[in-house]
């Protein structure tokens, strides 16, 4: 009896100890696991080739002044609702950049005018309000070949079926520069009905569900017997609620956090006061309290995939941008590092594949390509409807990002061999924006911040479950 209770007793500990050891393996994210669904990819691989190579390089792009200085219109009137846009949190807020701070090769100012004139100390003085930073026509100080390289950022018609996004209209006078390093996305308190609100529209009012659905339950989507477009549409639109969630939790502030709540660090020293939030993110993934929550990270990487297949086919044409800001060396640095980022990412970066999309009767097709735009244009509009200002910054952004992806990915572009072979050789037919280029590459860099997030978050569930078998051994 002795023998058998001792046996018992060894294998209970083995048992234990094989499960902590495979928990440890595996992350806190083991389920988390095998391949995105839709795209043959394996989510393991994905997150290694992100952390190591992606998101570093992402990141010192995103620092350069060509990307951080975004031009936007903030006031666009709501389209579906009347709302003064009032967010009670002066975490909401925008702020305002100084015009001198915005380099010279963005600023457009008229070509009758001095160039000097408008950013002088004089020209700048507005009492007791922050300084506008929209801009006039271009710099007449700029060269013809200069000139001429800005004029073919907005050559293109904004209207032009390409487009996946509503634009801002540059005539309206209410565009402002912003810099999007000093308005980082991170929680501000926006949250219940309002915003509720908006991930209710857009998810059931411009997606291909035609079930009613209720506000708490606006991340489900279309069952697998829809089609793979309708699910392609949703699962975007999922993964980008996915990362923004995975942000808000991940730049949280500290004075919000529970009395038990764990504080590992601060996000970065640049942001003191605000730090990874465990107890949020679990509130919103952990597939113990929501069902769905490995669905919705799920989502997360099938949108990354996607920005990532636009980013390898525009790859060419990107490199071939000057990026001009007035600032030769940095223009020229700036050039290189997305010059060697692309390079990476048309090696290892063509992993989703749109030919598969819009692929049946070429009529039906037409028509559910034609849905697809018009749903992804409408969303962009709800974006305005958002009534915290940071927040309302950050969708556009995003969006539009997420629009230029699918402009990039579905623009006639004439391939010279199989359709279906992504290293076939194709002619782009497309032309983008700056504020589409900028958006893009920010736009991807949440979904890279995102995933790289998720290892910081699983770091901290496993302190968080040593202290607890600690505390409990004790």
């Amino acid at each position: 009896m002795i023998g058998r209770e001792s046996l018992l007793h060894f294998i209970i500990l083995l048992a234990c100890s094989l499960a902590q050891s495979s928990e440890e393996r595996g992350g806190c994210f083991s389920l988390l696991s095998g391949m995105v669904d839709d795209i043959n990819a394996d989510i393991q691989k994905i997150t290694g080739f992100n952390n190591l190579k992606v998101l570093p390089r992402i990141k010192n792009i995103l620092q350069k002044d060509f990307f951080h200085y975004f031009e936007v219109n903030l006031e666009r009137g709501c389209p579906f609702f009347d709302d003064d846009k009032r967010c009670p949190s002066s975490d909401c807020r925008v702020k305002d950049c100084p015009a001198e701070e915005i380099p010279l090769g963005l600023r457009e100012d008229s070509l009758e005018s001095s160039p000097h004139h408008k950013y002088s100390k004089e020209a700048n003085m507005y009492p007791e309000e922050g300084i506008d930073c929209g801009l006039g026509k271009l710099d007449s100080s700029l060269s013809e070949e200069r000139k001429t390289i800005i004029a073919n950022w907005t050559r293109h018609d904004d209207e032009d079926e390409s487009t996946f996004c509503e634009p801002d209209d540059d005539s309206s006078g209410k565009m402002i520069y912003v810099d999007l390093l000093k308005n980082p996305e991170r929680y501000t308190g926006y949250k219940g009905p309002a915003s509720n609100r908006i991930w209710y529209m857009v998810y059931n009012e411009n997606c291909f569900n035609e079930d009613s659905i209720t506000y708490g339950t606006s991340y489900l989507g279309p069952s697998q017997s829809s089609c793979l477009e309708k699910r392609a549409f949703y699962r975007m639109v999922s993964g980008l609620h996915s990362s923004i969630s995975v942000h808000l939790s991940y730049r949280y502030p500290l004075s919000l956090f529970s009395r038990h709540q764990p504080i590992s660090r601060d996000y970065d020293s640049n942001n003191p006061g605000w730090g990874p939030n465990l107890e949020e993110f679990r509130r919103r993934f952990d597939p113990s309290i929501v069902p769905d929550g490995l669905t919705r990270l799920r989502n997360l990487y099938f949108t990354y995939l996607v920005e990532l297949r636009a980013l390898a086919k525009a790859a060419p044409y990107l490199m071939k941008q000057t990026y001009f800001t007035g600032d030769e060396k940095m223009d020229k640095e700036t050039r290189s590092v997305v010059t060697d980022f692309l390079q990476i990412i048309q090696n290892e970066g063509s992993i989703f594949n749109e030919h598969l999309l819009f692929a049946g009767d070429i009529n039906e097709a037409n028509v559910l390509k034609k849905q697809f735009r018009e749903h992804f244009r409408n969303i962009s509009r709800i974006m305005d409807c958002i009534g915290c200002e940071k927040c309302r910054l950050w969708g556009k952004l995003q969006t539009q990002g997420m629009g230029t992806a699918l402009k990039i990915l579905f623009s006639d572009t004439v391939r010279k061999e199989n359709p279906l072979d992504q290293s076939s050789t194709a002619e782009p037919n497309f032309q983008l924006r700056r504020t589409e280029i900028i958006s893009l590459f920010n736009a991807f860099g949440r979904l890279s911040t995102s995933i790289g997030a998720l290892d910081d978050f699983c770091e901290m569930i496993h302190e968080s479950q040593k202290q607890k078998r600690h505390t409990a051994s004790g």
